[in-house]
């Protein structure tokens, strides 16, 4: 073998381990960024005082039982209530149904099975936030709603949700109580 054959040999086999190296050397640090990502504990921000534009609405969450039979729904909802417009009320800045919109909406789903109408659930809020961020909050308060209905037996294609936000309040002010007022999804049986 020639002395230059020899060189040529040696620095292929140079590149050879060399390219190999690089890839182990890149491999070796693709594993230890991820496991270094994965192996602090994230924390939360906290809450801004008032929502933002990029805020998003709160996680939705199943309800903690299941529907009751939807006859003994429609006695626990009393005469001063079946009297009003048909109407569940959140908590604020929450989408989340609360016990006593249970019956109500197990009345609804009656109401519009024995009717044969369709339904169409509007998510209001009170005027805390930014137009952006009620309208947000507001859909996915009729969109609670309107899975609880499905729930109930109600076909998803006859319920429609609409998102007003801040902008059809129920009650005038800007009291706690106005705003309690205004936090709420109506339905309409058509």
């Amino acid at each position: 073998m020639s002395p230059h054959s020899s060189n040529r040999l040696n620095r292929r086999v140079s590149q050879y381990v060399l390219t190999q190296l690089d890839h182990h050397l890149w491999s070796m640090l693709l594993v230890i960024g991820v496991a270094g990502a994965c192996s602090h504990t994230q924390t939360e921000a906290p809450a801004p005082a008032h929502p933002t534009v990029a805020a998003e609405p709160p996680a939705r969450r199943p309800p903690e039982r299941g529907p009751e039979p939807a006859a003994a729904a429609v006695a626990q909802v009393d005469d001063s209530k079946a009297n009003k417009e048909l109407a569940v009320y959140f908590d604020f800045d929450s989408a989340l149904l609360r016990d006593d919109a249970r019956p109500v909406l197990q009345k609804v789903a009656v109401l519009a099975q024995d009717r044969g109408t369709s339904v169409r659930i509007e998510g209001n809020c009170d005027e805390v936030g930014t137009v952006e961020y009620n309208l947000a909050l507001g859909e996915h308060r009729a969109l609670q709603a309107r899975e609880y209905l499905t729930r109930l037996g109600i076909p998803a294609a006859h319920i429609k949700t609409v998102s007003y936000g801040s902008q059809h309040p129920k009650a005038p002010g800007h009291d706690d109580e106005a705003h309690a007022e205004n936090r709420r999804d109506d339905f309409i049986l058509k």
